[in-house]
């Protein structure tokens, strides 16, 4: 059962439910994704279906995050948009809000959009998300990751595979990806990238996202760095989530 079947998302037993749906997700064995929040409607069985997927930290949420999924919308027709928290994110050191703080802030963010599922992944790899959604999904389900330029040099680094090519082909033969532009780094750069020899192959499934040189300069940390600070994050997240982080006092003494 999911949680927009039991409860709201400022009722107090939403965070217990969440805290238990992160604590019971295993870590070990398969890939898995657990649901939270199911989109109505969205990809169904009787249908070929094309399924959006933004993985992220998402601590806090932002606007930028509404902005990319604005803009990926707009270049390929989503049944069903699928925000995934990983469970232990690659490179990056735990800190900041609890996941069911993220969660429960995806739920003030995100919960009312129909079309919008949210899930908790135990692997920080595309192409093990890729495995699980596969089991996840009807099979003929057309997927696309919605990413920025920073998280596509990462899927592309050969540190996280024993092998790059192999893994890379399996990846880009089962999604594509929409990549926006992120701070200085925007459309020349996702060209030179993909045209190195290494991951010409792989081009062809990737398409640019174009955000506005404001909205591509926001992040999660400049709203936490704000938040311990005392300043405004007017502009930086949705006015709701505004008075819900300042209720809860979230980030008011963590670091950037």
């Amino acid at each position: 059962m999911f949680i927009s079947d039991l409860i709201e998302p400022f009722d107090p037993r939403t965070r217990e439910y969440l805290h238990e749906a992160v604590r019971s997700l295993p870590q070990e064995g398969p890939p898995r994704i657990t649901i939270i929040k199911q989109a109505q409607g969205g990809v169904r069985a009787d249908k070929r279906n094309v399924l959006g997927v933004l993985p992220a930290s998402f601590n806090p949420p932002t606007v930028a995050h509404q902005a990319l999924l604005r803009e990926a919308d707009k270049t390929v027709a989503f049944d069903e948009i699928l925000l995934i928290l990983d469970q232990q994110a690659m490179d990056k050191e735990y800190f900041g809000a609890p996941l069911e703080d993220r969660l429960l802030m995806l739920l003030v963010f995100f919960g009312g959009d129909p079309r919008i599922s949210l899930g908790i992944s135990n692997r920080g790899l595309f192409l093990d998300k890729v495995e699980a959604l596969q089991h996840m999904y009807p099979r003929d389900t057309q997927i696309y990751f919605i990413v920025g330029y920073d998280t596509i040099v990462r899927v592309l680094d050969h540190r996280y595979y024993e092998d790059r090519e192999e893994a890379l082909r399996s990846l880009f033969s089962q999604a594509g990806f929409l990549v926006a532009n992120r701070g200085d780094c925007g459309k020349a750069e996702l060209t030179e990238l993909f045209e190195r020899e290494e991951n010409r192959p792989f081009a062809a499934q990737v398409s640019t996202l174009t955000l506005s040189t404001d909205l591509a300069g926001i992040s999660s940390s400049q709203v936490r760095r704000r938040l311990a600070e005392g300043k405004s994050i007017k502009d930086l997240i949705p006015p709701t989530l505004e008075e819900f982080l300042r209720k809860r006092r979230f980030y008011s003494r963590q670091g950037p």
